[in-house]
C-alpha cells in the first residue's frame, strides 16, 4: 500500500492497467515475420484474481491459434494487501502523526511501484510514503521532478513520522491479508 499526500484526489491502480511495451518481428515492412513477440507490462488491482486473469489469457492464446503462447518474467501470484485499519498498529501510529502534521493523506495502490511488494508476499505490512504535495504523480516518466521546497518539507515531515513509526511496540505479522 502506498500512501501520498495529494491535493487531488488521484487513485492510481485501484483498476487494472495494460501497458504495451517492445514489439519484436520481422526484417522489413513487406515480410510477414515468421514469429512475432509482444511484451505486456501488466499491473492488476488488489480486487482481480490473478489466476482468473491469466486463464483469459491463455484462453486469447487458444483462440489466436496453435504457436500462441505466454511467457511471464515476473509474476505475484497473490494480491498481499497492508490493512489500513485499527487492526494494524503502524498505520494507526502513521496515521495519527500524519493527523499532528496536519497532513492529508489519501490511501493509494502502487502494487509495482514499490519494492514493498515483496515484503508484502512474505506476510509483512508495508507502507510507501511519499510526501510530494502539490506534484504531479509521473512515476516512471520522461520529465519525473521534485520541487525543491517540496523536498525539504519532505525531510520535516519524515522527521516526525519515522520515529513515530519506528518505536511501534510489537511484531508486524499475521497483519496480511
Amino acid at each position: 500500500m502506498c500512501v501520498l499526500v495529494l491535493k487531488h484526489e488521484i487513485l492510481y491502480l485501484h483498476f487494472s492497467g495494460l501497458g504495451f511495451c517492445p514489439i519484436v518481428g520481422g526484417v522489413q515492412s513487406n515480410v510477414v515475420p515468421p514469429e512475432l513477440t509482444v511484451v505486456f507490462d501488466v499491473r492488476l488491482a488488489v480486487t482481480q484474481d490473478h489466476a482468473e486473469f491469466e486463464a483469459l489469457l491463455n484462453s486469447w492464446c487458444q483462440e489466436a491459434g496453435e504457436g500462441t503462447h505466454l511467457h511471464f518474467e515476473q509474476k505475484n501470484l497473490k494480491n498481499a494487501i497492508t490493512p489500513l485499519d485499527d487492526s494494524n498498529p503502524y498505520w494507526s501510529t502513521f496515521k495519527a502523526a500524519c493527523d499532528t502534521l496536519q497532513l492529508k493523506v489519501t490511501p493509494a495502490i502502487f502494487p509495482g511501484g514499490t519494492d514493498s511488494r515483496y515484503v508484502r508476499l512474505v506476510g509483512i505490512p508495508a507502507l510507501g510514503f511519499s510526501p510530494m504535495n502539490n506534484t504531479p504523480v509521473l512515476l516512471h516518466d520522461h520529465d519525473e521532478f521534485l520541487n525543491e521546497k517540496v523536498f525539504l518539507e519532505g525531510i520535516k515531515i519524515y522527521q516526525s513520522l519515522i520515529p513515530a513509526v519506528a518505536n511501534v511496540p510489537g511484531k508486524a505479522h499475521n497483519l496480511i491479508t
